[in-house]
């Protein structure tokens, strides 16, 4: 048995932080590119430390890196934009709900367009732009993406823990 699979080494390390399945972390942060690298860590140790492998742990800081950059570029227009992060930490998975204040209404075309079009049908263009998008589909068990009225964009993120007994 792995180090990270044995059930006391769990407890132990998340008893250390009085933390027990689930928690969550609500993260808010300027948007601002800047700030992302020290988020996605943030996220990636979290995991390590709740005993998650460490390929999911980077698989997941992949997802938070990717959702996070296209919440900055594409949903914050003003100075005193904010960016806001929950997520949730099950004993086998994670769910982030990312949300920004919205963007432009191309923006806003752009994006339903890259998560409502299967992937053999969007043209070289859209494939491009919505690359980081898919990478997020396919490290994840579900993606769902909600933009209300006024626009504002709320992503919501599955992640299921591998099993490792049954990786080669």
């Amino acid at each position: 048995m792995a180090k990270n699979e044995h059930p006391s080494l769990d407890n132990q390390k998340l008893n250390c932080l009085n933390m027990q399945f689930p928690f969550a972390l609500d993260i808010t942060f300027p948007g601002d590119l800047e700030y992302i690298p020290a988020i996605r860590k943030f996220v990636a140790e979290i995991l390590q430390v709740s005993s998650f492998s460490p390929r999911f742990a980077y698989r997941s800081e992949i997802i938070v890196d990717e959702i996070c950059n296209n919440a900055v570029v594409y949903g914050c227009h003003s100075e005193n934009a904010e960016i806001s992060l929950s997520s949730r930490v099950g004993s086998d998975n994670i769910e982030f709900i990312i949300k920004d204040q919205g963007g432009t209404r191309e923006n806003i075309t752009r994006l339903k367009k890259a998560v409502t079009t299967d992937a053999a049908e969007k043209d070289e263009s859209i494939n491009q732009e919505g690359l980081g998008l898919e990478i997020v589909r396919m490290l994840s068990e579900r993606m769902d993406v909600v933009i209300d009225e006024n626009n504002l964009t709320s992503v919501h993120i599955v992640r299921k823990r591998e099993d490792e007994r049954n990786k080669i």
